[in-house]
């Protein structure tokens, strides 16, 4: 059975590879330039800009060949929504999945184990790709169905809603309902935090 990415699997990829409007260079040398969530090739500009639909809407497409390349492993490893997005999110920042699964002939349940082996770059561990590691093997790891651990209380929900984080309008709607929240409870939480 061919699987999707989630939305929590994207947000997940959102969170780590953070948003970015204009167009960089991580390294002077590279060869292109890197925007959104981390789009990089010979379509990103210097000067280039663009929204966070923009940069969610290449993330999707970047995604479309680590979304196939997990698939792959599918008819070995029955993977669950949660594993396939963990290893989705991986198999984005690390390049694929064929030596954290032996090429397919590790046990799936060792595959999280191995996965905080991939935190180095040049040698050198990063604490930013342990957190990510901590956070994929933790999305491996949850019960299909389980979003309690990844729902923030709705109060810091409603302040980042007036702090303008979740955008506006029909946006931050979708966007609240599609990570976990009631949209309606949030705002009535915003309503009442604004009268005070």
């Amino acid at each position: 059975m061919q699987m999707k990415l989630s939305k929590e699997g994207l947000n997940l990829i959102k969170k780590w590879e953070g948003f970015r409007a204009m167009a960089y260079k991580c390294i002077p040398s590279e060869t292109y330039y890197t925007i959104g969530y981390g789009h990089y090739g010979a379509d990103v500009y210097r000067g280039m800009v663009i929204t966070e639909d923009q940069a969610e809407a290449l993330l999707l497409k970047d995604c479309d060949k680590f979304v196939a390349h997990v698939n792959s492993y599918q008819g070995i490893y029955n993977f669950n929504q949660n594993e396939f997005d963990a290893l989705v999110s991986f198999a984005y920042n690390v390049g694929n999945i064929r030596q954290l699964t032996q090429r397919g002939t590790r046990p799936k349940n060792d595959i999280p184990v191995f996965m905080p082996q991939y935190c180095k770059a040049g040698g050198v561990t990063l604490k930013g790709l342990v957190n990510r590691r901590n956070d994929e093997v933790a999305l491996f790891k949850k019960p299909v169905g389980d979003n309690s651990k990844n729902l923030k209380d709705n109060n810091a929900i409603a302040l980042e809603v007036i702090q303008g984080k979740w955008g506006n309008g029909n946006a931050r709607k979708q966007r609240l309902t599609e990570a976990g929240y009631n949209y309606r409870t949030i705002q009535n939480i915003v309503n009442t935090m604004l009268k005070v």
